[in-house]
């Protein structure tokens, strides 16, 4: 027993040398009766590729390359063949082939051994048949099953280092062709491409104002001073820029001037109309004068007044900076800032024409903000235009609107970001193939 246990040590040595399945055959067909003693060692390997059961005699020991066409291997191929895998030593006589054991007595010794390589999942990869003339002892059973693991695990190890990226699976995967394999995985990637997922895109936006109030030049002239700062929080009534006052003020001296000439002229009238009938008769005249340069004067004091640009309600002054309006000249109506509220900010997206997709009134998005990807904000569109204009950045796009829902603190306006816009549910493959199928359709014309 010792000494069976010494040569199996060695043999295992051997086996973790062996670098082919060739080297591993002629191990166990020629080392393996250095500690099992068998006459003779066939060596059967299992059809992994085909039908899962043994195969046609590969190796004989002490024999280069056996003949296919000799009588004892091909009586030894049909009867392999017909037995079923064993999964543990087994102990075979003339009986195990038929009642009478004639055509076993006929090619093989009294006693023999069905020996399984038996692999770490459990399966069979192949099986040595051990024949010698006198009984095997329950002690070289256990033997033969050590050897077997061996053998087993070997084998596998040299499979998957020749073919990486398959295992043996057991005895579910050498049931398992690679024709019904195919067939498994082209069912899944079918059902998969038929999962049904919400269509999305993703889109540029920026916060917005809510509603802004423009501020608007009053008059035509030169900007002369910007009372305020970029995005600095104002109130109603607040002065937020002056208007250049040199030629407004002119006009205001000149008009009061002009008016109390007429006052002058006026009352000169009505002292001489009592001796002088001719003048009395031009005080109607000097009378509507007097009206004409009040107006004048009324007017430049408007003018006047309008030059000091006032805040229409409370709120942040957005613009660009002083310096870009100071001494600039400008029409009236023309744009110089806003004042919006920090507390009602909007979402402004543009859906490029290439990702559009079903838009309705309360879609859902997704607002990832460039100065907190991490964290992102659900919202609800409350607007999609019908019509795509050409943006900014030169991109024909679908102007999107859209509110926030999930009850934070709003976002500074002026941040940039991200959305990803929710349409309906569509097929996985409709969604991962849209803009190739759209390409295509565009380059055959149908």
């Amino acid at each position: 027993m010792l000494a069976g246990a010494g040569a199996l040590l060695l043999l295992e040595e051997e086996t973790r040398r062996s670098q082919t399945h060739e080297e591993l055959v002629f191990l166990m067909t020629n080392r393996t009766a250095s500690a099992l003693a068998a006459d003779t060692l066939f060596f059967f390997p299992v059809e992994l590729e085909k039908s899962g059961k043994l195969g046609k005699l590969r190796a004989v020991s002490g024999v280069s390359a056996p003949e296919s066409h000799a009588p004892m291997v091909v009586w030894l191929n049909g009867l392999i063949h017909r037995q079923p895998l064993p999964s543990q030593p087994e102990i075979v006589t003339g009986r195990w082939v038929d009642a009478d054991g004639d055509s076993w007595q006929r090619w093989m010794p009294p006693e023999g051994m069905l020996l399984p390589l038996t692999t770490p999942c459990g399966g069979v990869v192949g099986v040595l048949l051990l024949v010698r003339r006198h009984p095997w002892h329950q002690e070289e059973l256990e033997l033969a099953r050590r050897l077997g693991l061996c053998y087993g695990h070997a084998w596998e190890y040299l499979r998957l280092k020749t073919t990486p990226g398959r295992g043996s699976g057991g005895k579910w995967g050498m049931m398992v062709s690679p024709r019904s394999l195919l067939w498994v995985g082209g069912v899944l990637v079918v059902l998969l491409l038929a999962w049904p997922v919400r269509q999305s895109v993703m889109a540029p936006a920026k916060v917005i104002a809510e509603k802004p109030r423009l501020v608007t030049a009053t008059m035509d002239g030169v900007v002369a001073r910007i009372a305020v700062e970029p995005n600095s929080l104002v109130h109603a009534g607040q002065i937020l820029l002056t208007m250049e006052e040199t030629m407004v003020a002119n006009r205001l001296a000149v008009a009061e001037d002009a008016l109390r000439v007429a006052e002058t002229e006026l009352l000169r009238a009505e002292q001489l109309a009592f001796s002088h009938a001719d003048v009395k008769a031009n005080l109607p005249m000097l009378r509507s004068r007097i009206q004409e340069r009040t107006v004048e004067r009324h007017y430049a004091q408007e003018m006047l007044e309008r030059s000091r640009v006032l805040a229409p309600g409370d709120g942040l002054a957005l613009f660009g900076s002083a310096e870009e309006w100071v001494g600039q000249p400008v029409r009236v109506g023309q744009r110089i800032m806003v004042v919006a509220d920090p507390d009602k900010v909007a979402i402004a997206m543009d859906l490029s024409i290439h990702d559009a997709v079903t838009m309705k009134t309360g879609g859902a998005f997704l607002l990832f903000l460039d100065s907190d990807p991490l964290h992102p904000r659900a919202g609800q569109v409350v607007h999609a235009s019908y019509e795509a204009n050409v943006t900014p950045e030169g991109v024909v796009a679908f102007a999107v609107r859209g509110h926030l829902t999930d009850g934070r603190p709003p976002p500074r306006i002026g941040l940039r970001g991200r959305v990803r816009l929710f349409g309906e549910d569509t097929a996985l493959f409709y969604l991962l193939f849209r803009r190739p199928l759209s390409a295509l359709r565009q380059f055959v014309g149908m």
